[in-house]
């Protein structure tokens, strides 16, 4: 039976999509990895199941799937299987509108944009992340994995798409005086990356994207002690970098450098 919308005008069809998709006027959307006790029971059946370690000192595995994050958002989903029509309509408001947020949680990067159409996935053109500090707590070899293949899957399946990136990286401020480099230049950050300082090798995957035209750095810093160690002087430096010499390094590597 065909759906009562396909007999009003496009244009009011698009009036009545507003309504039932009401963002609230969130421009980004917020995807997160549920944690394990929180996991719908419904989503499993239309959304993709992926394995994550929490972030405790066990570092147990589990099963989970990603949800809608932004809690002030009213999307009617249930609508746009009611035919073709009305899913490229409502597909062109929901993911050509908005940019997706993943934050930490960027294992949830490749289910989300897998699980929709081409079509669908065509449409997203702006995603937010963020780069864990390797001084957070628990940060190990499995965060570098995530981050590898997120940027891999945005790489080969979203290239063309995605232009605007915004990337949030952690970073720290040492509340004391350090015996280091105050911050890091574009130069200094050069030179770091052609001896492959670990610091930077997160930057060799992320500049495979490309298809970008436009670039947000922000920082995300907190306070922590004195470095006591080469490794934390030299996160420290970098960490006052972000906003300068980092981001000038990175749109450099990523071509948007006029």
């Amino acid at each position: 039976m065909e759906s009562p919308l396909m007999y009003v005008p496009a244009e009011v069809r698009l009036m009545i999509y507003e309504h039932l998709f009401n963002d609230d006027g969130n421009q980004y959307l917020s995807i997160r990895t549920a944690t394990a006790n929180k996991l719908p029971q419904t989503a499993t059946r239309t959304r993709s199941r992926y394995y994550v370690l929490d972030r405790s000192p066990h570092r147990r595995c589990h099963k989970t799937t990603y949800h809608l994050a932004t809690k002030t958002v009213r999307f009617c989903a249930a609508l746009m299987q009611a035919n073709r029509t009305i899913h490229e309509e409502t597909s062109c408001l929901l993911y050509g509108g908005h940019a997706f947020d993943f934050g930490v949680d960027i294992e949830a990067i490749q289910p989300f944009l897998s699980d929709l159409t081409s079509a669908s996935r065509a449409l997203v053109s702006a995603v937010s992340l963020t780069k864990r500090g390797p001084a957070v707590p628990l940060y190990c070899e499995s965060d570098r994995a995530d981050w590898r293949t997120a940027c891999r899957f945005l790489r080969d399946h979203c290239g063309a798409s995605i232009h605007k990136l915004r990337l949030v990286v952690q970073g720290e401020r040492p509340s004391g005086p350090s015996d280091g480099p105050a911050e890091f230049s574009a130069d200094d950050l050069r030179l770091l990356a052609g001896i492959r300082h670990e610091s930077l090798e997160w930057v060799g995957e992320l500049a495979a994207l490309r298809g970008l035209r436009e670039l947000e750095v922000v920082a995300d810093v907190r306070a922590c002690p004195a470095p006591v160690t080469s490794d934390m002087v030299v996160f420290a430096a970098f960490s006052a970098s972000i906003e300068k010499g980092l981001t000038e390094f990175l749109r450099e590597r990523l071509g948007l450098l006029s």
